[in-house]
């Protein structure tokens, strides 16, 4: 069923749904396990700074070199993925990930941490083109947009779940952040464990040399701009979105005058909004309602940024407001909705590497920014927020284009 339908389609057969639902959420096990990472480090990114001694550069160049490694690890392990099998992949950078975030846990210095953000950053960005294309193809297509968004339900609730740990772990400090990092080693090994059973149980639905997916308006020419248009909706949105996620506990901290544990649990409040709406995205993604709220999602989304630009990021209760904003209208219009368009749109044995590719090109370009991130918001917390409300704007238009295609 298109998305132009009125009602949520439905698998006819109980088993087979089951065995669907089973697989996309083991498969969206690696979305929790990347996302709780980003935001673990995020949330850890004070207490090293404060314990090991790190200046803005440094606490840049942390950030910095998660995010380059994920969009390295996203660009290889899409590409081995449609060329070596996506269990195999998925399987072998979940394992690298449980090495890399017990290596982060064990860091006592700059170099020690760098490198096992590297390893953990290279692991979560391979086993996430993998993950989402082992769902697409082996679920029947009338329900494949709502799977899909369901793996991103899991990104959102490993964003809480890694919030939940920071709140908890806070008092703890430096000690309790390493704890976290143990517990997502030992999340990644449980995945292993689960997932040979969940995708043995769902076969494929169809298979990857079934050609290219239904071209867009203008045939082959205009399936290209589509493509485009979803990479290029991707990369700008993410320099929003990876700012917030990366850097919200620190910007609570430094520039809103909040402590450590009051941010986390700002953080954790207003997660929970996003989880919210990000299940009833998943519920919508194969109906007409997903384009009908877009264009709502899209202006508050935007707002967000400019309320925090236009107050000067002085005020702690509008930084708190605009974090509302946000997490109210990200799941309606932000990476949620790019998976589902990514899996729409193209053929079955290039999906994880187009994924791959635009996580990639997405990472770096938010890597770079993020290397800068610290030192502007310490020259310019509005200075910032502008930049992103123009990144937000311009995000928001070509996704306008996208729906139009």
């Amino acid at each position: 069923m298109s998305a132009g339908a009125g009602a949520p389609p439905v698998v006819a057969d109980a088993g087979a749904a089951r065995r669907t639902t089973r697989l996309a959420l083991v498969a969206g096990m690696a979305s929790l396990l990347d996302s709780a990472a980003i935001v673990s480090v995020g949330s850890a990114l004070p207490l090293w700074r404060s314990h090991l001694g790190l200046d803005d550069w440094s606490v840049g160049l942390v950030s910095s070199s998660m995010t380059l490694s994920i969009a390295a690890g996203a660009l290889l392990g899409g590409r081995l993925a449609d060329r070596l099998g996506r269990r195999r992949v998925f399987s072998a950078t979940v394992g690298l990930y449980a090495v890399g975030a017990a290596w982060v846990a064990a860091a006592q210095t700059l170099e020690q941490l760098v490198a096992g953000v590297v390893v953990l950053g290279a692991a979560s960005g391979a086993d996430l083109p993998a993950s989402i294309a082992l769902v697409a193809e082996r679920t029947p297509a009338e329900v494949r947009g709502r799977m899909v968004a369901l793996t991103h339900v899991l990104w959102t609730v490993g964003i809480v779940t890694a919030t939940a740990m920071a709140v908890v772990a806070s008092p703890a400090g430096l000690a309790g952040a390493r704890a976290a990092f143990v517990v997502l080693a030992l999340g990644a090994l449980g995945t292993l464990v689960a997932r040979r059973r969940a995708v043995l149980a769902a076969p494929r639905s169809e298979r990857l040399d079934s050609g290219p997916a239904p071209p867009a308006a203008g045939g082959r020419s205009g399936l290209s701009r589509r493509l485009l248009l979803i990479a290029a909706f991707y990369v700008v949105y993410t320099l929003v979105a990876n700012t917030f996620g990366s850097f919200r506990t620190y910007f609570l901290v430094v520039e809103g005058g909040a402590t450590q544990t009051g941010a986390t649990v700002i953080s954790f409040a207003v997660t929970l909004l996003g989880l919210a709406g990000t299940v009833v995205f998943s519920a919508i993604a194969d109906t007409r309602w997903r384009r009908r709220v877009y264009p709502a999602a899209g202006a508050l989304l935007v707002g967000a940024q400019v309320l925090v630009a236009a107050s000067g990021a002085g005020s702690l209760g509008l930084v708190v407001a605009a974090l509302v904003a946000y997490s109210l209208a990200y799941p309606y219009a932000g990476e949620g909705l790019y998976k589902v368009w990514a899996q729409e749109s193209v053929r079955p044995d290039l999906r994880a590497t187009f994924q791959g590719a635009t996580i990639a090109a997405a990472r770096a370009a938010a890597a770079l920014f993020a290397l800068v991130t610290p030192s502007l918001m310490s020259w310019s917390p509005a200075g910032l927020f502008w930049v992103l409300a123009a990144c937000a704007a311009t995000a928001m238009a070509i996704g306008a284009l996208v729906q139009r295609r």
